[in-house]
């Protein structure tokens, strides 16, 4: 009988083990392992700082949900980017001000981060983007885009915003 109970004790303990051992990380952890816990924070165009382009990243749930909102002269946006815990994957779920949405996936290609996401605008027009992020000695955000169907696009340098 004792033996019995040992090893149910043994084996629900191995189960709790490899049930935690597959949690897939957080986003949190995912940002630190890629040297991107710096982005959090706003972002601005040098020339105007921010009168132009201001991108802000915020944890809306700490280490799980970050927020971003980008305004530009014309449209702003927020997005939700979090981590699908079955898969493990990182999503990002954007709105526009002009009635745009967009899904996409964030991910590392030739060493930078990158988001692949389709938007639709209000009239039904749908592009895909490759939107790079990489930060240049803690102090610059280099933000590119393009079309990923015809690769035409191109890159912004960003700043910090100063208060």
């Amino acid at each position: 009988m004792k033996t019995h109970s040992f090893f149910t004790t043994l084996l629900c303990c191995g189960a709790a083990l490899s049930f935690t051992s597959l949690r897939a990380d957080t986003l949190g952890e995912i940002l630190e392992k890629a040297e991107l816990g710096a982005l959090i924070g706003t972002w601005v165009d040098p020339d105007s700082q921010g009168e132009q382009i201001t991108l802000t990243y915020a944890w809306r749930i700490k280490d799980h949900a970050l927020g971003m909102t980008a305004k530009t002269s014309n449209r702003t946006s927020e997005a939700l980017i979090g981590v699908n815990p079955k898969t493990g994957e990182v999503v990002h779920t954007t709105v526009d001000s002009k009635g745009g949405a967009g899904l996409g996936t964030w991910g590392e290609e030739d060493g930078v981060a990158t988001l692949t996401l389709t938007v639709v605008d209000a009239e039904g027009e749908e592009r895909n983007l490759k939107i790079t992020h990489k930060i240049v000695e803690n102090k610059n955000l280099v933000v590119g885009m393009k079309n990923a169907d015809t690769d035409e696009g191109g890159e912004i340098t960003l700043v910090r915003k100063t208060e």
